[in-house]
């Protein structure tokens, strides 16, 4: 019965990114409101089982939600700034098409995160290691790190578990 289960998750789960990226198809050709943007990356973290409120804040801290270029003219891009390799990994991992879209970039942010979130245990380590690729004790952060982390209110999404041990410790 859990097998059927996992299955029919799987299956809805696919059925709904499928759904949500022939809209990006329809869409693009149309600038967005703000609203329009924050109503499409919601419904894209309620199929990838991401908490809606943790990508609006992630949003709000790398952007403003403002789809722009990285400040210090790098290679990121999107609300979420996505670097271009971490997009065209997950452009093809999720089978997306259209190119580099606003929605895409915000389909592959919140599927990264949803990644590594399974990797880490936790919103705030996924968070951490979304912004530097790693994660570290909050001990050992920069006062930009503390800063950028700090504007979450990580009680919202992350429940006490086990812990993940320090990545770049030792």
């Amino acid at each position: 019965m859990k097998r059927l289960m996992h299955k029919i998750k799987l299956f809805f789960t696919a059925f709904t990114l499928l759904f949500l990226v022939s809209q990006v198809s329809i869409a693009q050709s149309k600038q967005k409101s703000k609203a329009q943007i924050l109503a499409f990356s919601d419904s894209v973290c309620l199929a990838a089982g991401v908490p809606p409120g943790l990508i609006r804040d992630i949003g709000n801290n790398e952007t403003g939600w403002r789809f722009i270029r990285d400040f210090n003219g790098g290679t990121a891009h999107g609300d979420l700034q996505i670097v271009d390799n971490t997009f065209f990994h997950w452009y093809k991992k999720l089978k997306l098409s259209g190119g580099k879209t606003r929605e895409n970039y915000l389909i592959v942010g919140i599927y990264y995160i949803k990644s590594l979130y399974k990797t880490f245990g936790s919103w705030q380590k996924a968070r951490y290691a979304y912004a530097r690729g790693h994660w570290k004790e909050p001990s050992k952060w920069s006062p930009l790190e503390k800063k950028f982390m700090g504007k979450i209110d990580w009680n919202k999404y992350d429940k006490p578990k086990n812990s993940v041990k320090d990545t770049l410790a030792e």
